[in-house]
Order: C-alpha cells, then structure tokens, then sequence
C-alpha cells in the first residue's frame, strides 16, 4: 500500500515538473516575442515621461469642465511642411482654449517676454523655452485654421503643483493645472453646440495622423535635441555659438559661455567630468 502511494506521489510529481517545464518554455518564449517588439519602439527620456504625466493629469482636469465641449490633447497639425504639436485644444461654451503644460519640480522663475525662463531645484539650474511664448505660436496658428470662427481664443500655460511658480506674470496667462477648470468656466459663454461642434471638425480634419507625419515630428524633436547635444560635447554655446569654458562657481564646476556677460548660459558639471 505504501508502495503504491509513493509511486502515485512520484508519478505527480514528474506530471507537474513537465506541465511547469512546458509553461516556462512558452512564457520565455512570449516574453523574448514582445520585448523585440518593445526594442523598436522608442524610449522616453525622463523629461518627456514627467512631461506626458503631466499632459494626462491636465486632461483629466478638462474632462471635468461643466456644459458641451471637446476636449483634444496632444494635437499635431501641419505647419506649412513642419510638424506642431499643441499639448490640449479644450472647446467649451465658454471659447477655445489653447493649454501648453509643464510639469517640473522645483522654484519657477521667469517673465511674461524674457526668451527663457529657469528653474531652480536644490543647487541645480535648468533653463527652458519661454512658454507664453512657446504657446503664443500654437494660439496663432490655430486662429488661422479657424478663419472667421476663432472668435474667442484664450492661450493658456499650466504647471502642476509639484514645481512653485514665481513667474513674474499674470495668472490669466500662467496658473496650475487645478485652477484650470475654474478659470476656463469664469469666462462668459460664447459658443453654442453647433459651433463647439464645427470648430471641433476644422481642427480635427486639419490634425495630423497619418503614421509618417507623426514619425517625422518626432524625427525632428529628437534631431533637435542631439544637435544641442552635440553642440555641447563640442564645447559650442548652444545659445549663441560662442565657446563653452570650465569655470569655478560657488557650487562646483561649470561650463560657461565665453561671451558672457552678453550670453549667460552654463552647465553644470558632475562627478567623472559629465555635463
């Protein structure tokens, strides 16, 4: 009797062992299957990961903005032969509203015309695009698409909470993203369904989304940001073309640009001489 059982025990044993080996086999071979797949996508640097979580948590902010309304997000249309891409398009009751997003940690410095603005986190400082005027460039571009139907458009920048703005600029122009939904329903109403509905349509039949395009436009974001790169392993001023030199601050190490004090860009350098 003992006997038997221990035979019974072995035999599901090696029963099991086979049904694991079989299921391990297939799984590896899933799994090198799908992650060859992955390997031809491209990957997402950690400021284009922080900026789309930051686009998806604008666009929930949207969603909840009372009456009719269409909400598009992350539109690129065609440019006379160049790719734009506009963050959110929100057409409400209340006009159109064209958002650029920005999600940074950190204190926000800048003004409403100057070319740059600056963030500041901890000893570091970053610079980047002047987003009134960045979005300026979307909002007028949208106004020629829209012709005689662009009565009410308003340009928009949101950052979210986890960055402190000291931006010298109106709130009407600059704000956070949870102060969005209150100030786009503070307007007066000045579209009906039909409207809301046909602008929708022009912006929506002008979207670019044929795969070449959009391959093209990322293309030339990423062409754009190794040539700044390159620029910058070359000891090249990617403001001004002059040249980069090592100097010491008060924090360490940093690149210069040499025609300072008429171009203050800089870069800081860390440890092992990487900037």
């Amino acid at each position: 009797m003992i006997l038997v059982v221990g035979w019974i025990f072995c035999a599901g044993i090696i029963a099991l062992t086979v049904i694991l080996t079989i299921t391990l086999s297939i799984s590896v071979d899933d799994s090198n299957r799908f992650s060859k797949e992955q390997l031809q996508k491209p990957q997402l640097t950690k400021e284009e990961f922080k900026g789309h979580e930051g686009e998806k948590i604008t666009a929930r902010y949207l969603e909840k903005i009372n009456g009719y309304k269409h909400i598009m997000n992350n539109v690129i249309i065609n440019d006379n032969g160049k790719t734009r891409q506009i963050d959110h398009i929100a057409i409400t009751e209340n006009g159109i509203f064209i958002i650029e997003t920005k999600n940074f940690s950190g204190q926000i410095y800048g003004r409403e015309y100057s070319n740059e603005w600056k963030v500041y986190l901890g000893k570091n400082e970053y610079s980047f695009q002047n987003p009134i005027r960045q979005n300026f460039a979307h909002t007028e571009k949208v106004k020629k698409l829209l012709q005689d139907k662009n009565k009410t458009i308003y340009s928009v920048v949101v950052f979210s909470r986890t960055g402190k703005l000291k931006a010298e600029v109106s709130r009407e122009k600059v704000m956070y993203m949870d102060e969005l939904k209150e100030y786009i329903e503070s307007k007066i109403k000045v579209l009906n369904n039909q409207e809301i509905d046909e602008i929708y349509k022009i912006l929506n039949d002008t979207k670019v989304t044929n795969e070449e395009y959009l391959e093209n436009h990322n293309y030339n974001v990423q062409r754009y940001i190794q040539g700044k790169k390159d620029k910058i392993n070359n000891g090249i001023c990617i403001k001004c073309n002059g040249k980069l030199v090592k100097r010491e601050g008060p924090y360490g190490e940093f690149y210069g640009c040499s025609n300072f004090p008429k171009c203050k860009y800089k870069i800081k350098i860390y440890k092992n001489n990487e900037i």
